[in-house]
Parts: structure tokens; C-alpha cells; sequence
């Protein structure tokens, strides 16, 4: 006898190998997915609140600036737009501009305003967000509070 493995215990081990690698790479991409879900939901959140912000200080950018504006942001289904002024201006060159994964889903897509120094809204709004199996809801009140789900 030789002291060696046979043929059936390497490919044993190697099939072995090969599920708890497949079961790792699954847990690895479910995690990513929830990942990306996350980081889309809290990237909506800081430019909802920072628009806000922007609003209540009565900001202005740009060089033909003389008294604030309202600022808010554009929703798309592949992008979020900070925009100052009370429309959404695509020319506009103070505009900034964030990519968004394109499996999450938003059941709001348009502009998002806050007025100039009260930072109140046109009323209550709900924007439900959606992705591999996770739904967020961000809703806005008339008084411009912000709130979420997980």
C-alpha cells in the first residue's frame, strides 16, 4: 500500500472545497446588493438634508448670486441632482450630480424643493425606495422634517 490519496478523496475534498465556496460567493453578493441598497438610501438622505440646509441659510452659489435661493433635489431613475432656484435647471453649473445603482427603484422621480429660509415644502411626501428584496420609505413633511425606514 502506498501512502498516498486516492483518487475519490482528492475529488471529495475538491467538491467540498467548491460548495463552501459557492456558498461564500452567494452570502458575498447578497451582502454587496444590501451594500449598494444602503449607500443609495443614505446618499438620498444626506442631499435631502443638505438641500434643506442650504435653504434655511439662504445660500446662493455662482457669480450672478445676489440673495439666497431654494435649493432641492432632482430624482431620476439613475441619478440625484442638487440644484439651487425654485426649478430644476439641467444647464445649470452649480448643479451636482450623484449616480444611483440602477436596482434600486424610487416610486418619486421629479424635483424635490425646499423654500428659501423655512426650508417647508409644497406638502407631505413619501418616497419608497426598492431593491433586492429591501424597501426604505423617506418621507418629508410640510415643515421640511425628514424621516426613514429601514
Amino acid at each position: 500500500m502506498g501512502n498516498g490519496f486516492t483518487l475519490i478523496e482528492v475529488l471529495l475534498v475538491m467538491g467540498m472545497f467548491v460548495i463552501i465556496s459557492s456558498f461564500g460567493l452567494l452570502v458575498s453578493m447578497e451582502s454587496y446588493r444590501g451594500a449598494t441598497y444602503h449607500s443609495d438610501r443614505d446618499l438620498l438622505l444626506a442631499l435631502l438634508q443638505r438641500a434643506r440646509a442650504q435653504a434655511i441659510n439662504n445660500l446662493c452659489y455662482g457669480s450672478d448670486c445676489e440673495d439666497g435661493k431654494p435649493h432641492g433635489v432632482h430624482i431620476q431613475p439613475d441619478k440625484y441632482i442638487l440644484f439651487q432656484g425654485a426649478v430644476y435647471d439641467a444647464g445649470d453649473e452649480m448643479n451636482s450630480s450623484f449616480e444611483t445603482d440602477v436596482n434600486v427603484t424610487h416610486s418619486f422621480n421629479g424635483d424635490f424643493i425646499f423654500t428659501q429660509l423655512s426650508a417647508t415644502t409644497s406638502g407631505p411626501i413619501t418616497i419608497t425606495l426598492s431593491g433586492e428584496s429591501k424597501t426604505s420609505e423617506i418621507t418629508v413633511s410640510p415643515l421640511g422634517q425628514i424621516s426613514w425606514t429601514n
